[in-house]
């Protein structure tokens, strides 16, 4: 996967693209709860931004783990 360079410290990339997930979970809470809106291709359109974006959150931890273990035994 490339490396767009966006963010210089990958463990700051990790903990924004939680903060990211997290946002979105909130906005779909609020969206469902607060403005009692009921569309189902608009929850179908949250859905698959929370599970990509849960995705790509998952990717870059295990990413970022694999990284520190590997430059921690070197040492």
């Amino acid at each position: 996967m490339a490396n767009t360079g966006a963010v210089k410290d990958p463990k700051n990339g990790v903990i924004s693209c939680w903060v990211c997930t997290g946002v979105l979970v909130v906005v779909n809470f609020m969206r469902l709860f607060m403005l009692r809106m009921n569309n189902r291709i608009v929850d179908g359109v949250f859905l698959a931004l929370i599970l990509i974006w849960l995705g790509i959150s998952v990717f870059e931890t295990v990413k970022y783990s694999k990284e520190k273990n590997r430059d921690g035994k070197g040492k």
